[in-house]
């Protein structure tokens, strides 16, 4: 969940229990981190239930829900879709998170109530699409949250294209679509970049990498990536003069600044063999 921003509208897929607690759990930490009001929209789960998701990543739930940063509500399942009435009701949770000091609303909602309306998916995609421009102020985050288990696939497939930003959790492969790129998860821990990697997309992969640990050298495959700028080659070489400095001290320091920079690369980097690099650093890599 590293790298969701106010102003995101991000889809969630999930296809067990242990995926969505690790995806609402993850995105609430990340949002008590950032001093921002955390919004739970339940329609299958019940308050217990959220409330042990969060308490077992070591969420202090009581003290965060009696102070007002935590808020869990119950969805009714509506009689017909009205985008314009969510966007009023996430405009009132907005102004009055920032009017209690928070920087910003962070939502999560669970979208299994668009089940009860099978015949007007058309519905459920124009509101997705719709509800969109209230996070253009960038006070906003959103994570609509989809169970596999429950929707069709080619019913799902409609409502996650409505989101520029997509993120697929399974038991062996996370995958993230942002926009143009796509980083493919795996379970031993080898990341594989796709699509084109430019200035917005770096700095999501860039939190991304920043948020992993464990030992060993972090691969990351580029050789599926269409196009890299400057600020995309810079994340890379920066992620690996990280891990080159945790691992072994002082050592992306020594020697030449262009030499050290080039070997900290290749620690982690496999060889880029489609990529159209542009910048700078073209010849650095």
């Amino acid at each position: 969940m590293a790298g969701i921003v106010p102003g995101d509208h991000v889809c969630a897929s999930f296809g067990s229990d242990d995926e969505h607690q690790a995806i609402v759990a993850r995105h609430a930490r990340q949002a008590l981190r950032r001093n921002e009001r955390f919004l739970y929209v339940a329609h299958r789960s019940d308050d217990t239930t959220i409330r042990e998701y969060l308490r077992e990543d070591g969420i202090d739930v009581e003290a965060s829900v009696a102070r007002g940063q935590i808020a869990i509500r119950q969805i009714e399942t509506p009689h017909r879709i009205d985008p314009e009435a969510v966007i009023a009701l996430l405009q009132t949770h907005r102004r009055a998170a920032l009017r209690d000091g928070y920087s910003a609303l962070c939502g999560a909602a669970e979208m299994s109530w668009a089940l009860t309306q099978p015949a007007d998916i058309d519905a459920v995609a124009c509101y997705e699409r719709e509800v969109d421009r209230v996070f253009a102020a960038g006070d906003v985050t959103g994570l609509c949250q989809y169970d596999r288990r429950l929707f069709a696939t080619d019913a799902l497939e409609r409502l996650v294209a409505t989101h520029e930003f997509h993120l697929c959790a399974g038991p062996q492969l996370t995958t993230t679509v942002r926009r143009h790129l796509t980083i493919s998860e795996q379970a031993d821990g080898v990341i594989a970049l796709s699509g084109e990697l430019d200035l917005d997309c770096s700095a999501y992969l860039a939190t991304r990498l920043a948020e992993l640990d464990g030992e060993g050298d972090l691969v990351v495959l580029t050789s599926d990536l269409r196009f890299a700028d400057v600020s995309g080659c810079r994340t890379l070489v920066r992620a690996a003069e990280a891990l080159r400095a945790d691992r072994r001290p002082g050592a992306a320091r020594r020697g030449r600044p262009g030499r050290a920079r080039a070997e900290a690369v290749r620690l982690v980097v496999a060889r880029t063999t489609r990529a159209r690099l542009t910048g700078p650093l073209r010849n650095q890599i």
